[in-house]
């Protein structure tokens, strides 16, 4: 790539998480938690929610985040700190510094390719069906395989919904942090294998754990579950409320409740936000 491209890349990557960055504040003030830490100091989740009100798992999510972006400290017994600098940009109304409408005048300001395709399409000798819970998506999907004739195919319908020793492949793209029953809707893919066959997961590349001052890859997932896919998940109740960090360790944990024997990470190479799974039935 030339200089250019790397430069306009770069101020597009930064602009995301500026992006990012915003609407978390604006989460966060409106919320009212960064008055708690600003007033009542450092807190865990479980504290931020009894101090300020939601839930525990979304606390942890937005801390985490916080602390990934630089805006939040950890002490040292893990609770999260708001820095006194920070403390009055976004909490001191005397302040001339005082920016938290900013956050929000840009909140007020703001207002998902079909992986079943792209299969079809580098695998002609397959037989490609995609399965949604979304009935405008699946309708999308089928305008969108225009041409592929009956080689793919799309229906509503979960997991639940696979049959018993059918496929020789399932692939979850993107797709396992979302869902509020992870556990089940694995092991139906594990049922609907023929033997032999294999289910891979393609989720987010993100770190084995949460280290505070993160990554810009790490800030962005931070971001996308914070203000997508956690709330998204934790719609349904009850919930496994997993977010868009998925840990590895986290989705071994899973395959393994849904009777799996075991997780590879397969050598895939250059797709820099996916990391590929593949789960031993």
């Amino acid at each position: 790539m030339t200089t250019k491209t790397d430069e306009f890349a770069d101020r597009l990557l930064q602009a995301a998480l500026g992006t990012i960055e915003i609407l978390a504040i604006h989460l966060g003030d409106r919320l009212g938690w960064y008055r708690a830490l600003a007033e009542q100091g450092p807190a865990g989740p479980a504290e931020l929610a009894v101090r300020a009100g939601g839930a525990e798992r979304y606390a942890r999510e937005w801390l985490e985040q916080q602390a990934a972006a630089g805006i939040l400290e950890v002490a040292p017994d893990g609770r999260f700190a708001l820095p006194p600098g920070v403390a009055e940009v976004l909490t001191d109304r005397s302040s001339l510094a005082y920016l938290a409408p900013l956050a929000r005048m840009l909140a007020a300001a703001a207002t998902q390719l079909w992986s079943a395709i792209a299969l079809a399409r580098a695998y002609p000798e397959a037989t490609v069906e995609g399965v949604d819970i979304d009935a405008p998506s699946v309708e999308l999907a089928r305008r969108n395989a225009a041409g592929l004739g009956d080689r793919v195919t799309f229906r509503r319908g979960d997991a639940a919904g696979l049959g018993e020793g059918r496929y020789d492949a399932v692939f979850a793209f993107e797709c396992v942090h979302d869902m509020p029953h992870p556990v089940d809707t694995l092991a139906a893919a594990r049922r609907a294998l023929v033997p032999g066959g294999t289910v891979v997961v393609m989720d987010e590349a993100v770190g084995d754990a949460f280290t505070p001052d993160a990554d810009e890859l790490e800030r962005l997932m931070y971001g996308f579950s914070l203000l997508i896919c956690l709330p998204d998940g934790m719609s349904e109740q009850p919930s496994a409320a997993t977010g868009t960090v998925m840990r590895p360790g986290t989705l071994r944990r899973y395959a393994e409740e849904a009777g799996f024997t075991g997780v590879d990470v397969l050598p895939i190479s250059d797709f820099g936000f996916w990391r590929f799974y593949r789960l031993q039935p």
